[in-house]
C-alpha cells in the first residue's frame, strides 16, 4: 500500500512538472505514445507557471501536441486549485463544436479518471449538483470552464458581472476564417474588443491568455503576434507575449522525430 510520504512526493512532482502530471494521470496521452519531446517540456513549464496577466503564445505545426498540453494544464489547474481560488476559463476554438470536444476531454477525466479521484478526490461538478453540460461545466470546487467559438460573445447575461481568470485560444484561426481581408479583420477586432475586455482586471489577479495554433495566413493575428515578438527581440524591447515558435523541421532535423520523422513529413506533403 502506498505510504502518505509516497503520495505527497507524487503530488509534489506532479505540481512542479506538467509532463510528470500527464504521465501519472493521463498516461494514454503522455506515456503510451512516444516520449515527450524537449519542446513539450518547454511549453509545459510556461503553461503551469503563467502569472496573472500573462500572455503565452505557442506556435507549432498541426498535430504537435498544442491542445493536449493545454488540456493537461487546465486539469492541473483544477486539481491543484487552492480552496476559494476559483478559476473561470473560456476554451475558444475556431468553431464552438471543436471547443466542446476539448471540454469533453477535461470533463471525462474529472468524471472517470481513477487516479485523479484517488489523489484529488471527487471533482466532477454533477456529483454536487453543479452545472455540468457539454459546453459549460462547474467543478465540485467551483471552477468553471466554458466552450466558445471564434468571434462569439464571451460574456452573456449570466457572465456580465464576472470576468475570466483565463482564456485559451486554441487554433482559433483557420484557412476559412482568414480567407478574406474582412474575415481577418473581424478576428483581429474580436480579440481586441471581446477577448481582452473579458479578462479579470483586479491588480494581482489579472486574467491570462494561452494562445496556440499554426500560422495559416501572413495577415493573421497569430502572424501579427509573432512579427511583433521578432521586432521587439530585434530592438531589445519588452513584449506582452511570451512566444514559442517551432517548425516541423528545425536546422535540417525533425523537431519530433519519434512522431513526425522527415520521411513522414515528406510523405504528408505529397
Amino acid at each position: 500500500m502506498e505510504s502518505l510520504d509516497d503520495k505527497q512526493l507524487i503530488l509534489k512532482r506532479a505540481y512542479d512538472d506538467l509532463i510528470f502530471f500527464g504521465r501519472a494521470f493521463l498516461p494514454a496521452d503522455f506515456l503510451n505514445k512516444s516520449a515527450s519531446p524537449v519542446f513539450h517540456h518547454e511549453i509545459a513549464k510556461k503553461l503551469i507557471s503563467t502569472q496573472p496577466g500573462g500572455r503565452v503564445c505557442n506556435i507549432l505545426p498541426r498535430g504537435f501536441g498544442k491542445s493536449i498540453l493545454a488540456k493537461a494544464a487546465i486539469l492541473h489547474k483544477i486539481c491543484f486549485a487552492k480552496k476559494g481560488e476559483r478559476q473561470f476559463i473560456a476554451w475558444v476554438a475556431e468553431e464552438q463544436g471543436q471547443a466542446i470536444d476539448h471540454l469533453k476531454y477535461i470533463k471525462s477525466h474529472l468524471e472517470t479518471n481513477k487516479m485523479i479521484k484517488y489523489y484529488f478526490g471527487e471533482l466532477a461538478g454533477d456529483t454536487v449538483g453543479n452545472r455540468w453540460t457539454e459546453k459549460d461545466i462547474i467543478s465540485a470546487k467551483g471552477d468553471r470552464i466554458i466552450a466558445k467559438g471564434t468571434t462569439q460573445r464571451l460574456r452573456g447575461r449570466t457572465e456580465i458581472d464576472i470576468r475570466y481568470t483565463g482564456i485559451v485560444l486554441d487554433d482559433f484561426e483557420s484557412e476559412l476564417n482568414t480567407k478574406t481581408p474582412e474575415r481577418r479583420s473581424e478576428v483581429k477586432k474580436w480579440v481586441v474588443s471581446t477577448v481582452y475586455p473579458a479578462l479579470e482586471e483586479t491588480p494581482g489577479s489579472e486574467g491570462w491568455i494561452w494562445m496556440m495554433g499554426t500560422i495559416v495566413h501572413y495577415d493573421s493575428f497569430l502572424q501579427m503576434t509573432y512579427d511583433g515578438f521578432l521586432d521587439a527581440k530585434k530592438h531589445n524591447k519588452s513584449y506582452p507575449w511570451d512566444v514559442t515558435f517551432y517548425r516541423a523541421i528545425e536546422d535540417g532535423k525533425a523537431l519530433w522525430k519519434e512522431q513526425f520523422s522527415k520521411k513522414k513529413l515528406k510523405a504528408k506533403k505529397k
